[in-house]
């Protein structure tokens, strides 16, 4: 027999990983990019190696690193050397490693098998139809096409080799054979903790099959104890004992539960682990919040899981001294199994259900039922003894044959993943977020090419988005979505529910660079640019600030407020992240409007600039600038003529915003007041003039000429808001108006105002005349000392 063995052994494990052939040609998928893509030491290859072994797995992630969690640095660093040999991950390279790694634990659990059934004289079949149940069971799926679950493969083939060693060799075990079954399970450790549980096979395989008394059986256990335990101390001494991102309910409902709750929901989630060992339809990635929820007592669901445990724990206990092998798959089951059972607080892992923690459980379970038809078959005659079981098996095996197959399909990519998955676990909040996710990168790509189609995502997302946020709460302890929510709302065009989207995504993460980028962007459109300053200068301070375009916006934005000097700082800043042409046409602009036309012709006389309209108003514009610096306003007057007429066709209001406001001052100082305040109303109205010079000359305008005191004053209240240097002539023009109107005390205030600023006879002779006309004869008098006259009674 033991040469026929191989046979079925080889021909399971290629049909069982052949199943997953065609994930071969699959993407990068979901948390693939953890160990892969986004993690800054496995992508220099073999550069850093040894720093894997010095932190937490978590720590090299681009995304919230954190020194807490895991530590597998065997695992990243195959990967590493993956990444070495091929020069570039790719995943057909990864998906086809894990293929192989599948195929090979496939082989060595055969082996395990064929050495328990011949210790127990059991049929062949028995061995074939467990690996054979075990090879095809769907809930391999996610461990198998998911790149990054390559810890668990490696885990479990380094855990199962090791016991295998062990097992063949246990009567004689040699100084080698310990130097390798140990280093394989510390390999194994170092790849996935997960293997920590395994240790109880190897007692149970000592009693149960090798007739070993308990505390032989348990002796035996002892070596893989010890490596375990180094494993561990090295793991506390490495490892943070900080929380971490997922000690939340949005991964586990366990931190919702308390007391009574929490036993009753580790219940309902056993079962519903049992369901999918035996029915595992519908499958899900995903698992979180609300599609499990906290359960109590008064659940019939957990009172048949009460009952179900209680029933096998029963046979366990009862069949353990006659060494009954349904006590041994039992136990083997619930040992596996131990390590994700949440069953102290302490040790709640960061996921309410997951199909990978099935991984080498299910073996046991597969062991069960096939044991259990075994023990069937023998109650019937002649030939049908062995055709029972397998005639019985043969549509489950197909039946799991072909939902493998199909399930694997799926994890073809993110998109695919996503989006059969809001549909298998659709009260999950992370199934409808990711999908959301990906139907906008999606729409983005679209978005130039194909418009309607890129809307229709968006549109799809943004549904998506509101079933995550409804089933989340106004709770939200995600909120790093809310952003690519807002993104959502921008591009289907809805500002004011994307501004509200943003504004919350601030409260709950006043550091989160996105929505305050966004906000500034609004508020510059808006015109509101002291606004969009606040919120830019706060984005600098963000986490993962984009500092190109944040600088960029922010020079953008100081163009706008006339703050000139500011403007180039933060513009030349953007320049060291990014060439931007078009920002350096902007800086030559902002140059020659400082009178640096040596500077300003650098950045504007180029190539790119093409166009015979785009040469006259660079050159008009360097020329006209230059004399405006110089006070010679007729010659600025004569460029600046001809930069008008094609002041549109070149998109004069980004190159140069400040156009009208320095046409209409030189037009001004050549006596032409009415083309001077047409200028000015330009600057304001068409380019939403922030220039505390542009209003105080239209203050003045309004206030000598056309008389309109009431509209000069409030010109000049703005020129005060939008920060005008000399202040104290601020002050006097606007006391001046009020004094016009009639506006005695007001008048009297903003004078006195003015005097904080300045000094002058006029303003206090004013102050003087309006005291002694209030009837404020102590201030009148005041006031008639500092001019230096007798006083009056």
């Amino acid at each position: 027999m033991k040469e026929k063995n191989w046979i079925w052994i080889v021909c399971i494990a290629i049909f069982g990983s052949g199943l997953y052939f065609q994930s071969i040609s699959f993407d990068y998928t979901l948390d693939d990019g953890l160990f892969i893509i986004s993690n800054r030491i496995t992508t220099k290859g073999m550069e850093e190696w040894t720093e894997l072994f010095k932190y937490g797995s978590m720590n090299f992630i681009e995304i919230s690193p954190v020194n807490s969690g895991i530590y597998r640095p065997f695992t990243l660093l195959t990967f590493a050397l993956e990444n070495e040999l091929v020069g570039k991950f790719n995943p057909m390279v990864s998906h086809s490693i894990n293929l192989i790694l599948y195929f090979s634990l496939l082989i060595i659990v055969g082996w395990i098998l064929v050495f328990l059934i011949q210790k127990r004289s059991l049929p062949w079949w028995v061995g074939g139809l467990t690996l054979f149940l075990f090879a095809v069971h769907p809930v391999h799926v996610e461990v198998v096409a998911s790149a990054k679950s390559r810890d668990t493969l490696l885990s479990a083939l380094f855990a199962f080799s090791a016991i295998l060693i062990w097992a063949q060799n246990y009567k004689n075990l040699k100084a080698g054979h310990w130097i390798a079954l140990l280093s394989l399970y510390f390999f194994s450790l170092l790849s996935k903790e997960e293997s920590i549980p395994l240790i109880a096979l190897v007692g149970l395989i000592a009693y149960f099959f090798l007739g070993k008394t308990p505390w032989e059986a348990a002796k035996s256990t002892l070596p893989f104890a010890a490596v375990a335990l180094v494993y561990l101390l090295i793991r506390g001494l490495i490892l943070d004992s900080a929380s971490t991102a997922y000690d939340s309910y949005v991964n586990s409902v366990m931190y919702m539960a308390n007391g009574s709750e929490r036993l009753a929901t580790n219940f309902y989630i056993y079962l519903q682990y049992l369901k999918l060992l035996i029915f595992p339809h519908p499958l899900s990635w995903d698992y979180s919040f609300s599609q499990l929820t906290v359960q109590n007592f008064q659940s019939m669901q957990v009172w048949l899981s009460i009952f179900i445990f209680g029933a096998v724990i029963y046979f366990a206990v009862k069949g353990f001294k006659e060494r009954n092998l349904f006590s041994f798959g039992i136990i083997f089951y619930l040992a596996t199994f131990s390590i994700f059972s949440n069953i102290v607080p302490a040790l709640i892992i960061g996921s309410n259900l997951g199909e990978r923690f099935l991984f080498v459980p299910s073996l046991a379970f597969s062991f069960l039922v096939v044991y259990l038809l075994f023990v069937l078959s023998k109650r019937l005659p002649g030939k049908w003894a062995n055709l029972f079981p397998i005639l019985l098996l043969i549509p489950v095996l197909l039946g799991f044959s072909w939902k493998t197959f199909d399930r694997t399909k799926v994890w073809k990519n993110n998109f695919t993943i996503t989006k059969n998955d809001v549909r298998s676990a659709p009260k999950s909040w992370r199934t409808h977020a990711f999908y959301a996710d990906e139907l906008r990168k999606l729409g983005l790509e679209m978005k130039k090419d194909q418009p309607d189609s890129a809307r229709n995502n968006f549109l799809e997302a943004k549904k998506e988005y509101k079933i995550m946020l409804g089933i989340l709460g106004n709770d939200m302890p995600v909120s790093q979505y809310l952003s690519a929510y807002a993104e959502v709302l921008i591009l289907l065009g809805d500002s004011t529910k994307a501004i509200s989207t943003l504004e919350t995504a601030i409260e709950k993460n006043p550091r989160s660079f996105y929505p305050l980028f966004q906000l500034g962007r609004f508020n510059f459109d808006k015109g509101n640019y002291s606004e969009a300053e606040i919120f830019y200068l706060k984005a600098l301070q963000a986490d993962k600030a984009s500092l190109g375009p944040l600088y960029r916006n922010l020079g953008l934005t100081y163009s706008r407020m006339f703050q000139k000097e500011k403007a180039v700082v933060a513009l030349e800043k953007s320049l060291q992240y990014s060439e931007d042409p078009e920002i350096k046409k902007v800086l030559g602009f902002l140059y020659s409007e400082l009178g640096q036309t040596e500077k300003a012709s650098q950045y504007l006389i180029s190539d790119e600039v093409s166009t015979p309209e785009e040469i006259q108003f660079v050159s008009a514009l360097i020329k006209g600038n230059s004399a405006f610096e110089k006070k010679d306003y007729k010659t600025a007057l004569g460029e600046y003529l001809k930069i008008e007429p094609v002041y549109d066709q070149v998109d004069g209001q980004s190159k140069f915003p400040s156009f009208f406001s320095a046409f209409g001052k030189t037009l001004l100082e050549t006596g032409d007041t009415t083309g001077a305040k047409i200028n000015f109303l330009k600057a304001v109205e068409k380019m939403k003039s922030q220039d505390p010079v542009v209003y105080t000359n239209l203050g003045t305008i309004a206030f000598l000429k056309d008389k309109n005191f009431s509209l000069a004053e409030n010109y000049y209240k703005k020129a005060i808001e939008y920060g005008v240097e000399d202040k104290f002539s601020g002050y006097s023009n606007i006391g001046m108006t009020q004094l016009a109107q009639k506006k005695e005390k007001e008048a009297s205030v903003t004078f006195e105002k003015a005097l904080e600023f300045g000094s002058s006879r006029s303003v206090i002779g004013n102050l003087y005349l309006l005291n002694r006309s209030l009837g404020n004869v102590e201030k009148a008098n005041y006031y008639q000392g500092l001019l230096g006259t007798p006083k009056s009674n």
